[in-house]
């Protein structure tokens, strides 16, 4: 959600052209609505990997809208990310603040990271104390 009213580029509000977004990521405040992309805070490819193949498309469709699991963020950033776990990306700010999200996401649609992930998520967040 933008902190300051956005521009359209037409009456119908198709297409966002400014606003303001700061990064969860870096901190960064986007103004460009160009420079910017809906994270997936647990990436659809990762969530179907651990789980969410044996979803309906109700609850694929649901999970990939759900306002917790977007984040605007700068597009070379998500980009960096791509379908990537915690365990091998972490954003350069607020790493803590991230994988507390993500973890709360998989908990909250019942995803099944590997034991391996399950084990990084909890040591890494028993630093964050």
């Amino acid at each position: 959600m933008s902190s300051t009213p956005v521009r359209f580029t037409t009456d119908r509000r198709c297409r966002v052209v400014t606003g303001r977004w700061i990064s969860p990521f870096s901190g960064n405040v986007i103004q460009n609505a160009s420079e910017a992309d809906i994270d997936h805070v647990v990436p659809l490819k990762w969530a179907w990997d651990r789980g969410a193949n044996h979803w309906s498309d109700a609850n694929r469709e649901r999970f990939a809208n759900d306002p917790v699991n977007l984040l605007p963020v700068e597009a070379s950033l998500n980009r960096s990310k791509g379908a990537r776990g915690p365990m091998e990306w972490l954003p350069p700010s607020g790493q803590c603040g991230y994988v507390a999200r993500f973890s709360r996401i998989t908990k909250k649609y019942r995803l099944e990271p590997q034991p391996t992930e399950t084990e990084w998520i909890k040591d890494f967040l028993r630093r964050c104390r």
